[in-house]
Protein backbone atom coordinates (compact mmCIF):
# COMPACT_ATOMS: atom_id res chain seq x y z
CA UNK A 1 0.00 0.00 0.00
CA UNK A 2 1.01 3.49 -0.78
CA UNK A 3 2.09 6.14 1.43
CA UNK A 4 -0.83 8.84 1.25
CA UNK A 5 1.78 11.60 1.75
CA UNK A 6 3.67 10.78 -1.23
CA UNK A 7 0.27 11.67 -3.35
CA UNK A 8 -0.57 14.66 -1.87
CA UNK A 9 2.89 15.66 -2.39
CA UNK A 10 2.58 14.75 -6.21
CA UNK A 11 -0.52 16.42 -6.68
CA UNK A 12 0.74 19.97 -4.75
CA UNK A 13 3.84 20.01 -7.50
CA UNK A 14 1.55 19.07 -10.43
CA UNK A 15 -0.90 22.36 -9.20
CA UNK A 16 2.08 24.53 -8.27
CA UNK A 17 3.29 23.55 -12.42
CA UNK A 18 0.14 24.04 -13.69
CA UNK A 19 -0.17 27.28 -11.96
CA UNK A 20 3.00 28.39 -13.28
CA UNK A 21 1.84 27.89 -16.48
CA UNK A 22 -1.07 29.76 -15.95
CA UNK A 23 0.92 33.15 -14.79
CA UNK A 24 3.33 32.54 -17.65
CA UNK A 25 0.41 32.82 -20.91
CA UNK A 26 -1.58 35.80 -18.48
CA UNK A 27 2.06 37.21 -18.34
CA UNK A 28 2.32 37.04 -22.40
CA UNK A 29 -0.78 38.34 -23.10
CA UNK A 30 -0.56 41.52 -21.21
CA UNK A 31 2.78 41.85 -22.49
CA UNK A 32 1.17 41.27 -26.52
CA UNK A 33 -1.43 43.87 -25.34
CA UNK A 34 1.11 45.93 -24.76
CA UNK A 35 2.81 45.88 -27.27
CA UNK A 36 -0.40 46.34 -29.48
CA UNK A 37 -1.26 49.74 -27.89
CA UNK A 38 2.00 51.09 -28.21
CA UNK A 39 2.60 50.07 -31.91
CA UNK A 40 -1.08 51.59 -32.55
CA UNK A 41 -0.32 54.97 -31.04
CA UNK A 42 2.76 54.77 -33.26
CA UNK A 43 0.88 54.85 -36.12
CA UNK A 44 -1.67 56.96 -35.40
CA UNK A 45 1.31 59.55 -35.02
CA UNK A 46 2.78 58.72 -38.42
CA UNK A 47 -0.99 59.28 -39.77
CA UNK A 48 -0.82 62.56 -38.40
CA UNK A 49 2.40 63.24 -39.65
CA UNK A 50 1.59 62.42 -42.93
CA UNK A 51 -1.78 64.32 -43.05
CA UNK A 52 0.42 67.20 -42.01
CA UNK A 53 2.78 66.77 -44.72
CA UNK A 54 0.64 66.91 -47.54
CA UNK A 55 -1.97 68.90 -46.12
CA UNK A 56 -2.05 71.35 -49.05
CA UNK A 57 -1.84 68.64 -52.25
CA UNK A 58 -4.93 67.96 -54.24
CA UNK A 59 -6.70 65.00 -53.77
CA UNK A 60 -7.65 62.51 -56.53
CA UNK A 61 -10.80 60.98 -56.14
CA UNK A 62 -11.08 58.04 -58.92
CA UNK A 63 -13.94 57.76 -61.32
CA UNK A 64 -17.23 55.80 -59.81
CA UNK A 65 -16.97 53.78 -63.19
CA UNK A 66 -13.02 52.93 -63.36
CA UNK A 67 -13.54 49.16 -62.08
CA UNK A 68 -10.05 48.94 -62.76
CA UNK A 69 -10.08 45.12 -61.28
CA UNK A 70 -12.65 44.23 -64.03
CA UNK A 71 -10.91 45.76 -66.83
CA UNK A 72 -9.21 43.97 -69.54
CA UNK A 73 -5.54 44.06 -70.03
CA UNK A 74 -5.62 44.04 -73.73
CA UNK A 75 -7.74 45.35 -76.19
CA UNK A 76 -10.48 42.78 -77.36
CA UNK A 77 -10.41 41.56 -80.72
CA UNK A 78 -12.68 42.81 -83.60
CA UNK A 79 -14.60 39.72 -84.67
CA UNK A 80 -16.36 39.64 -88.23
CA UNK A 81 -19.30 41.49 -89.37
CA UNK A 82 -18.35 45.18 -88.08
CA UNK A 83 -19.22 48.52 -88.73
CA UNK A 84 -17.44 51.77 -89.67
CA UNK A 85 -18.09 55.07 -88.45
CA UNK A 86 -20.80 56.98 -89.29
CA UNK A 87 -22.31 58.00 -85.66
CA UNK A 88 -20.76 60.57 -83.43
CA UNK A 89 -19.44 59.38 -80.26
CA UNK A 90 -21.54 60.00 -76.84
CA UNK A 91 -18.12 61.20 -75.26
CA UNK A 92 -17.44 64.98 -76.29
CA UNK A 93 -13.73 64.97 -75.64
CA UNK A 94 -13.20 61.56 -77.87
CA UNK A 95 -11.71 62.24 -81.38
CA UNK A 96 -12.64 60.47 -84.62
CA UNK A 97 -10.82 57.23 -84.80
CA UNK A 98 -10.43 54.77 -87.95
CA UNK A 99 -12.93 52.23 -88.70
CA UNK A 100 -12.58 48.78 -87.07
CA UNK A 101 -13.49 45.44 -88.74
CA UNK A 102 -12.49 42.09 -88.92
CA UNK A 103 -13.21 40.93 -92.47
CA UNK A 104 -14.30 37.32 -92.76
CA UNK A 105 -13.65 34.90 -95.14
CA UNK A 106 -16.95 34.67 -97.25
CA UNK A 107 -17.71 31.30 -99.45
CA UNK A 108 -16.85 31.54 -103.42
CA UNK A 109 -19.87 33.25 -104.68
CA UNK A 110 -20.80 35.10 -101.73
CA UNK A 111 -21.46 38.87 -103.67
CA UNK A 112 -21.94 40.04 -100.03
CA UNK A 113 -18.55 41.52 -99.53
CA UNK A 114 -18.73 44.91 -97.63
CA UNK A 115 -21.01 43.22 -95.00
CA UNK A 116 -20.53 39.82 -94.11
CA UNK A 117 -22.55 39.97 -91.20
CA UNK A 118 -25.11 41.56 -93.08
CA UNK A 119 -24.31 44.96 -90.62
CA UNK A 120 -26.00 48.17 -91.70
CA UNK A 121 -24.65 50.36 -93.84
CA UNK A 122 -24.11 54.01 -92.99
CA UNK A 123 -26.10 55.58 -95.79
CA UNK A 124 -29.27 53.93 -94.64
CA UNK A 125 -28.74 55.62 -90.75
CA UNK A 126 -29.45 59.41 -90.49
CA UNK A 127 -26.24 61.22 -88.75
CA UNK A 128 -26.31 63.78 -86.66
CA UNK A 129 -22.58 65.41 -86.62
CA UNK A 130 -21.04 67.18 -83.35
CA UNK A 131 -21.58 70.64 -83.27
CA UNK A 132 -17.97 72.38 -82.42
CA UNK A 133 -17.67 74.74 -79.46
CA UNK A 134 -16.38 78.06 -80.33
CA UNK A 135 -16.37 79.49 -76.62
CA UNK A 136 -13.68 77.23 -75.60
CA UNK A 137 -10.80 76.72 -78.11
CA UNK A 138 -8.07 75.80 -75.51
CA UNK A 139 -10.58 72.52 -73.79
CA UNK A 140 -11.26 71.66 -77.26
CA UNK A 141 -7.65 71.46 -77.88
CA UNK A 142 -7.04 69.53 -74.69
CA UNK A 143 -9.34 67.40 -75.46
CA UNK A 144 -8.53 66.20 -78.94
CA UNK A 145 -4.39 66.04 -77.33
CA UNK A 146 -5.74 63.86 -74.19
CA UNK A 147 -8.88 62.22 -74.96
CA UNK A 148 -11.21 60.56 -72.13
CA UNK A 149 -10.58 56.91 -72.55
CA UNK A 150 -12.60 56.00 -69.63
CA UNK A 151 -16.12 54.52 -69.96
CA UNK A 152 -18.71 56.76 -70.06
CA UNK A 153 -21.08 57.50 -67.43
CA UNK A 154 -23.88 55.38 -67.59
CA UNK A 155 -27.15 57.03 -67.99
CA UNK A 156 -29.86 55.46 -65.03
CA UNK A 157 -33.46 55.69 -66.56
CA UNK A 158 -36.72 53.85 -66.05
CA UNK A 159 -36.97 50.22 -67.06
CA UNK A 160 -39.45 49.61 -69.76
CA UNK A 161 -42.07 46.76 -68.27
CA UNK A 162 -44.22 44.64 -69.79
CA UNK A 163 -48.34 44.72 -69.14
CA UNK A 164 -49.34 42.79 -66.12
CA UNK A 165 -52.53 41.28 -67.87
CA UNK A 166 -54.37 42.19 -71.37
CA UNK A 167 -57.83 42.82 -71.87
CA UNK A 168 -60.02 40.34 -72.97
CA UNK A 169 -61.40 39.69 -76.24
CA UNK A 170 -64.73 41.59 -77.12
CA UNK A 171 -65.31 39.49 -80.61
CA UNK A 172 -67.01 35.44 -79.81
CA UNK A 173 -63.97 32.80 -80.93
CA UNK A 174 -66.32 32.39 -84.28
CA UNK A 175 -65.66 35.93 -85.31
CA UNK A 176 -61.97 35.95 -84.02
CA UNK A 177 -61.43 32.69 -86.32
CA UNK A 178 -62.79 34.50 -89.03
CA UNK A 179 -61.16 37.13 -88.22
CA UNK A 180 -57.77 35.61 -88.39
CA UNK A 181 -58.67 33.73 -91.49
CA UNK A 182 -59.36 37.13 -93.46
CA UNK A 183 -55.91 38.76 -92.14
CA UNK A 184 -54.05 35.32 -93.53
CA UNK A 185 -55.52 36.30 -96.98
CA UNK A 186 -55.31 39.64 -96.68
CA UNK A 187 -51.30 39.28 -96.42
CA UNK A 188 -51.05 37.02 -98.83
CA UNK A 189 -52.88 39.07 -101.31
CA UNK A 190 -51.07 41.86 -100.69
CA UNK A 191 -47.27 40.20 -100.97
CA UNK A 192 -48.66 38.67 -104.35
CA UNK A 193 -49.96 42.09 -105.66
CA UNK A 194 -46.06 43.74 -104.31
CA UNK A 195 -44.53 41.30 -107.08
CA UNK A 196 -41.87 44.19 -107.71
CA UNK A 197 -40.82 43.17 -104.07
CA UNK A 198 -39.63 40.29 -102.35
CA UNK A 199 -41.49 40.03 -99.01
CA UNK A 200 -41.18 37.75 -96.49
CA UNK A 201 -43.60 37.35 -93.85
CA UNK A 202 -44.15 35.97 -90.57
CA UNK A 203 -46.60 36.48 -87.30
CA UNK A 204 -46.97 34.71 -83.93
CA UNK A 205 -49.40 35.92 -81.35
CA UNK A 206 -48.00 35.15 -78.01
CA UNK A 207 -51.12 35.35 -75.91
CA UNK A 208 -53.37 33.00 -78.06
CA UNK A 209 -50.30 31.03 -80.26
CA UNK A 210 -51.72 31.92 -83.61
CA UNK A 211 -48.66 32.17 -85.99
CA UNK A 212 -48.26 31.81 -90.03
CA UNK A 213 -46.14 33.36 -92.60
CA UNK A 214 -45.43 33.79 -96.32
CA UNK A 215 -41.45 33.40 -97.82
CA UNK A 216 -41.38 33.22 -94.31
CA UNK A 217 -37.94 30.95 -94.67
CA UNK A 218 -37.08 32.89 -97.60
CA UNK A 219 -33.24 34.16 -97.10
CA UNK A 220 -32.55 37.94 -96.53
CA UNK A 221 -29.54 40.14 -95.90
CA UNK A 222 -31.21 41.17 -92.37
CA UNK A 223 -28.69 43.79 -91.70
CA UNK A 224 -28.35 44.35 -87.58
CA UNK A 225 -31.53 42.47 -87.03
CA UNK A 226 -29.37 39.44 -86.64
CA UNK A 227 -28.18 41.11 -83.03
CA UNK A 228 -30.83 40.33 -81.31
CA UNK A 229 -29.61 36.67 -80.88
CA UNK A 230 -25.90 37.83 -80.24
CA UNK A 231 -27.40 40.29 -77.61
CA UNK A 232 -29.56 37.47 -76.09
CA UNK A 233 -26.40 35.25 -75.61
CA UNK A 234 -24.79 37.33 -73.58
CA UNK A 235 -28.07 37.56 -71.19
CA UNK A 236 -27.58 34.02 -70.85
CA UNK A 237 -24.00 34.32 -70.02
CA UNK A 238 -25.12 36.71 -67.16
CA UNK A 239 -27.83 35.11 -65.96
CA UNK A 240 -25.61 31.45 -65.99
CA UNK A 241 -22.79 33.48 -64.20
CA UNK A 242 -20.11 33.06 -66.82
CA UNK A 243 -20.66 36.69 -68.00
CA UNK A 244 -20.94 40.37 -66.46
CA UNK A 245 -22.45 43.45 -67.75
CA UNK A 246 -20.01 45.59 -65.41
CA UNK A 247 -17.09 43.79 -67.19
CA UNK A 248 -14.87 46.68 -69.20
CA UNK A 249 -13.72 46.11 -72.55
CA UNK A 250 -11.27 48.12 -74.97
CA UNK A 251 -12.09 49.66 -78.36
CA UNK A 252 -8.79 48.34 -80.91
CA UNK A 253 -9.43 50.29 -84.29
CA UNK A 254 -7.97 48.51 -87.16
CA UNK A 255 -8.04 48.62 -90.76
CA UNK A 256 -12.28 48.21 -92.21
CA UNK A 257 -14.88 49.71 -94.56
CA UNK A 258 -15.81 52.40 -93.59
CA UNK A 259 -18.99 52.59 -95.20
CA UNK A 260 -20.35 50.63 -92.36
CA UNK A 261 -22.44 51.91 -89.59
CA UNK A 262 -20.61 52.13 -86.08
CA UNK A 263 -20.88 54.94 -83.10
CA UNK A 264 -18.00 52.97 -81.12
CA UNK A 265 -15.46 52.93 -84.23
CA UNK A 266 -15.76 57.23 -83.69
CA UNK A 267 -14.24 56.84 -80.57
CA UNK A 268 -10.19 56.71 -80.21
CA UNK A 269 -7.94 54.08 -79.82
CA UNK A 270 -7.82 52.76 -76.46
CA UNK A 271 -11.41 53.53 -75.41
CA UNK A 272 -13.38 51.67 -72.64
CA UNK A 273 -16.60 50.48 -72.21
CA UNK A 274 -18.25 48.42 -70.30
CA UNK A 275 -20.32 45.24 -71.84
CA UNK A 276 -24.19 46.65 -71.05
CA UNK A 277 -23.08 50.05 -73.28
CA UNK A 278 -21.74 47.98 -76.02
CA UNK A 279 -25.48 45.89 -75.83
CA UNK A 280 -27.13 49.34 -75.56
CA UNK A 281 -25.36 50.22 -78.95
CA UNK A 282 -25.52 47.40 -80.83
CA UNK A 283 -29.74 46.77 -80.11
CA UNK A 284 -30.53 50.59 -80.32
CA UNK A 285 -27.91 51.89 -83.05
CA UNK A 286 -27.86 48.60 -84.92
CA UNK A 287 -24.05 49.58 -84.15
CA UNK A 288 -21.89 46.47 -85.59
CA UNK A 289 -18.26 47.26 -84.23
CA UNK A 290 -20.51 47.24 -80.55
CA UNK A 291 -21.90 43.58 -81.77
CA UNK A 292 -18.42 42.31 -82.87
CA UNK A 293 -16.39 43.56 -79.46
CA UNK A 294 -20.07 41.73 -77.54
CA UNK A 295 -18.95 38.65 -79.62
CA UNK A 296 -15.16 38.45 -78.82
CA UNK A 297 -16.13 38.96 -75.04
CA UNK A 298 -18.12 35.84 -75.22
CA UNK A 299 -15.24 33.67 -76.79
CA UNK A 300 -15.56 35.14 -80.34
CA UNK A 301 -17.21 34.35 -83.69
CA UNK A 302 -16.55 30.93 -84.22
CA UNK A 303 -17.91 30.10 -80.72
CA UNK A 304 -20.90 32.49 -81.30
CA UNK A 305 -21.84 31.28 -84.91
CA UNK A 306 -21.93 28.10 -83.47
CA UNK A 307 -24.14 29.02 -81.01
CA UNK A 308 -26.49 30.97 -83.16
CA UNK A 309 -26.67 28.15 -85.80
CA UNK A 310 -27.64 25.43 -82.72
CA UNK A 311 -30.58 27.74 -81.99
CA UNK A 312 -31.54 28.66 -85.59
CA UNK A 313 -34.38 26.55 -87.23
CA UNK A 314 -34.76 27.92 -90.29
CA UNK A 315 -31.57 29.43 -92.38
CA UNK A 316 -28.01 28.04 -91.45
CA UNK A 317 -26.62 32.19 -91.03
CA UNK A 318 -23.31 31.00 -91.74
CA UNK A 319 -23.71 28.44 -95.06
CA UNK A 320 -24.19 29.54 -98.38
CA UNK A 321 -27.95 30.58 -99.47
CA UNK A 322 -28.67 30.28 -103.71
CA UNK A 323 -31.58 32.51 -104.44
CA UNK A 324 -32.77 34.62 -106.79
CA UNK A 325 -33.32 38.47 -105.48
CA UNK A 326 -36.04 41.35 -106.28
CA UNK A 327 -34.79 41.85 -109.98
CA UNK A 328 -34.73 37.74 -110.56
CA UNK A 329 -30.99 38.10 -110.47
CA UNK A 330 -29.62 34.90 -108.79
CA UNK A 331 -27.64 35.28 -106.14
CA UNK A 332 -25.29 33.54 -103.61
CA UNK A 333 -23.87 33.85 -100.39
CA UNK A 334 -23.29 33.36 -96.78
CA UNK A 335 -24.90 35.78 -93.98
CA UNK A 336 -28.49 35.58 -94.35
CA UNK A 337 -31.65 34.97 -92.48
CA UNK A 338 -35.29 35.52 -92.56
CA UNK A 339 -38.33 36.89 -91.31
CA UNK A 340 -39.52 33.25 -89.95
CA UNK A 341 -35.34 32.87 -87.81
CA UNK A 342 -35.63 37.18 -86.41
CA UNK A 343 -39.56 36.36 -85.49
CA UNK A 344 -38.45 32.87 -83.41
CA UNK A 345 -35.25 35.33 -81.76
CA UNK A 346 -37.60 37.80 -80.76
CA UNK A 347 -40.28 35.20 -79.41
CA UNK A 348 -37.19 33.46 -77.35
CA UNK A 349 -36.60 37.08 -75.78
CA UNK A 350 -39.92 37.48 -74.82
CA UNK A 351 -40.12 33.95 -72.84
CA UNK A 352 -36.94 34.50 -71.27
CA UNK A 353 -37.77 37.82 -70.25
CA UNK A 354 -41.10 36.58 -68.32
CA UNK A 355 -38.96 34.30 -66.83
CA UNK A 356 -36.16 36.03 -65.46
CA UNK A 357 -36.63 39.64 -66.19
CA UNK A 358 -33.48 41.13 -64.23
CA UNK A 359 -31.33 39.79 -66.88
CA UNK A 360 -33.34 40.30 -69.86
CA UNK A 361 -34.14 44.02 -69.06
CA UNK A 362 -31.19 45.66 -70.84
CA UNK A 363 -32.20 44.08 -73.96
CA UNK A 364 -35.98 45.04 -73.73
CA UNK A 365 -34.97 48.55 -72.69
CA UNK A 366 -32.67 49.14 -75.60
CA UNK A 367 -34.66 47.40 -78.15
CA UNK A 368 -38.12 49.83 -76.51
CA UNK A 369 -35.09 52.72 -77.24
CA UNK A 370 -34.41 51.91 -81.30
CA UNK A 371 -33.27 54.68 -83.22
CA UNK A 372 -35.37 53.68 -86.05
CA UNK A 373 -38.76 55.09 -85.80
CA UNK A 374 -40.16 53.44 -89.02
CA UNK A 375 -41.00 49.86 -89.75
CA UNK A 376 -44.34 47.50 -89.15
CA UNK A 377 -45.16 49.02 -85.58
CA UNK A 378 -45.68 52.80 -87.83
CA UNK A 379 -49.87 52.60 -87.73
CA UNK A 380 -49.98 51.34 -84.09
CA UNK A 381 -50.86 53.82 -81.61
CA UNK A 382 -48.08 55.69 -80.09
CA UNK A 383 -48.63 54.72 -76.53
CA UNK A 384 -48.21 51.28 -77.97
CA UNK A 385 -44.44 49.52 -76.33
CA UNK A 386 -42.91 48.17 -79.21
CA UNK A 387 -39.48 46.43 -78.66
CA UNK A 388 -37.87 46.36 -82.27
CA UNK A 389 -34.42 46.05 -84.37
CA UNK A 390 -34.40 47.07 -87.98
CA UNK A 391 -31.80 46.45 -90.52
CA UNK A 392 -30.98 47.91 -93.85
CA UNK A 393 -28.15 47.09 -96.43
CA UNK A 394 -28.39 49.42 -99.69
CA UNK A 395 -26.10 47.05 -101.74
CA UNK A 396 -28.92 44.23 -101.58
CA UNK A 397 -32.12 47.06 -101.18
CA UNK A 398 -33.23 45.28 -98.03
CA UNK A 399 -34.66 46.90 -95.29
CA UNK A 400 -35.97 44.04 -92.08
CA UNK A 401 -37.62 44.56 -88.93
CA UNK A 402 -38.76 42.08 -86.31
CA UNK A 403 -40.98 43.73 -83.43
CA UNK A 404 -42.50 42.64 -80.51
CA UNK A 405 -45.35 44.75 -80.30
CA UNK A 406 -47.03 44.61 -77.19
CA UNK A 407 -51.16 46.01 -77.57
CA UNK A 408 -53.89 44.40 -76.91
CA UNK A 409 -52.57 41.20 -77.40
CA UNK A 410 -48.88 40.50 -77.16
CA UNK A 411 -47.36 39.82 -81.04
CA UNK A 412 -44.18 39.40 -82.91
CA UNK A 413 -44.60 40.62 -86.35
CA UNK A 414 -41.32 39.80 -88.79
CA UNK A 415 -41.16 41.29 -92.46
CA UNK A 416 -37.91 41.15 -95.26
CA UNK A 417 -38.36 43.61 -97.62
CA UNK A 418 -36.14 44.38 -101.02
CA UNK A 419 -37.23 46.41 -102.69
CA UNK A 420 -35.91 49.33 -105.45
CA UNK A 421 -35.77 51.93 -102.58
CA UNK A 422 -35.58 51.89 -98.90
CA UNK A 423 -38.56 54.39 -98.79
CA UNK A 424 -40.65 51.43 -100.93
CA UNK A 425 -39.57 48.53 -98.93
CA UNK A 426 -40.58 50.52 -95.31
CA UNK A 427 -43.89 51.69 -97.23
CA UNK A 428 -44.58 48.06 -97.32
CA UNK A 429 -43.46 47.19 -94.02
CA UNK A 430 -45.78 49.46 -91.97
CA UNK A 431 -48.85 48.04 -94.62
CA UNK A 432 -48.28 45.44 -93.58
CA UNK A 433 -48.15 45.92 -89.87
CA UNK A 434 -51.29 47.67 -90.20
CA UNK A 435 -52.90 44.99 -91.33
CA UNK A 436 -51.95 42.83 -88.34
CA UNK A 437 -52.83 45.90 -86.18
CA UNK A 438 -56.51 45.97 -87.52
CA UNK A 439 -57.21 42.46 -86.79
CA UNK A 440 -55.61 42.89 -82.82
CA UNK A 441 -58.03 46.25 -82.87
CA UNK A 442 -61.20 44.02 -84.21
CA UNK A 443 -60.91 41.51 -81.88
CA UNK A 444 -61.14 44.11 -78.96
CA UNK A 445 -63.24 46.61 -80.53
Amino acid sequence: MKNPKSNYIIDAVRIRRKRRIIRGVVAGAAVLLVGFIVFFVYILNMKDDIDESFDDEPVVTPSAYSFASTEDSESSEDPSGSDGSSIPSDDPTTAAGETTAETVETTPGDTESQAPSGQDTMEDVPTTPAEPDDTNDTAETTSETTPNLQPDETMHHEPVLFPEKYPLQTVTHDERDQSFASLKQSIKKYIAEHSEARIGFHFINLSTSENFGYNDVAPFVVGSCINIPFAKMLCDDVRSGRATMDRIVSYSPAEGDDKLLSKVAAAPSGKKYYIHQLLDYSLKYGDGVATNMLIDSMGGSESALSRLKAQTRGIDFTSVQNYDDYTGKHQAGAYRSSAYDLATYAEALYWDYLSYPEYYQPMVDSMAGCDSNWGVGKFFPSNTTILHRTGSNTDFHSECDVAIILAEEPVIVSVTVEAETPEKAKEIQAALGSLVYKFISYCHT
